[in-house]
């Protein structure tokens, strides 16, 4: 097991940006001066630099990861966001503030997310005349997953990585993320979802049809079996089904949720 926040960038490392790190980085302007709340090795700074063309300030606890991320380029510090007197040493002149799966690993995410509205510069300021805004990445604990594990199995056991991050202070649903923000009059842009979760119906919906496609032809034709032309079908329909499920019950169906936010006026 690897220590620390160096773990993330093993997981990235070995398995490549999560599609939540690809969407917070397709959100960044071009040109941007970036202020990234817990950095780890600077995995995603280091792609806003190279491909983007961004100035990126790295803010880490860790200090091994931190000087990873120095080597990746970084300009980091090393200190607590818990901390205010910390938090205002960071300065102010960011067009993006990022924290991005960063709010669940403090005691109390609420002045942080405030402080965004203080290190982020008002577009007239900006000398790229970007517009300010905040990225936030959180896991929900309230997805029907979650749920059934803990009233079938009791189970609440910490992992290294995941939802249930042995580092977690603060757990997030969709509704207390999303009632953070509404209380700070941070309008919401764009929202991402990674890994949508059909409540209860995800193997007969989807997975169970799409083994068996796999399991016969993978391009139709006219002698496709009964088997695959059934799965074809059901896996149309939950498509199909799932949107209105997701739609209105995405405390249950969202497990991990990224915000582009706009601060208020």
């Amino acid at each position: 097991m690897t220590d620390g926040a160096e773990r993330y960038g093993k997981v990235v490392a070995d398995h490549g940006l999560s599609p939540t790190h690809l969407q917070v980085i397709d959100w960044v302007p071009r040109g941007s001066r970036v202020l990234e709340l817990g950095c780890a090795t600077g995995y995603i700074g280091r792609i806003l630099m190279r491909e983007k063309g961004c100035h990126v300030t790295g803010v880490e606890v860790d200090l091994a990861a931190a000087e990873v991320a120095r080597a990746n380029g970084l300009e980091v510090h090393t200190g607590s966001l818990e901390d205010e007197a910390f938090r205002t040493s960071l300065g102010t002149g960011y067009d993006i503030v990022i924290a991005a799966d960063v709010l669940e690993h403090l005691a109390n995410p609420a002045p942080v997310l405030e402080h965004f509205k203080r290190w982020l510069t008002p577009a007239s300021a900006s000398p790229g005349n970007l517009a300010p805004r905040g990225i936030v990445a959180v896991p929900n604990l309230a997805t029907w997953s979650i749920r059934a594990q803990l009233f079938f199995r009791g189970d609440f056991e910490y992992q290294d990585t995941g939802i249930l991050d042995r580092t977690h202070l603060h757990h997030f649903t969709w509704e207390t993320f999303h009632k953070l923000v509404a209380s700070q009059h941070w309008t919401i842009e764009d929202t991402m979802v990674d890994g949508w979760e059909v409540p209860g119906a995800h193997t007969l919906l989807f997975e169970l049809p799409l083994s068996i496609m796999r399991r016969t032809r993978p391009t139709p034709t006219a002698g496709d079996t009964v088997a695959q032309y059934v799965a074809s079908r059901a896996f149309k329909l939950g498509k199909l089904l799932s949107r209105p499920l997701v739609a209105h019950f995405p405390n249950l169906a969202a497990p991990h949720v990224a915000l582009l936010l706009r601060p208020p006026a």
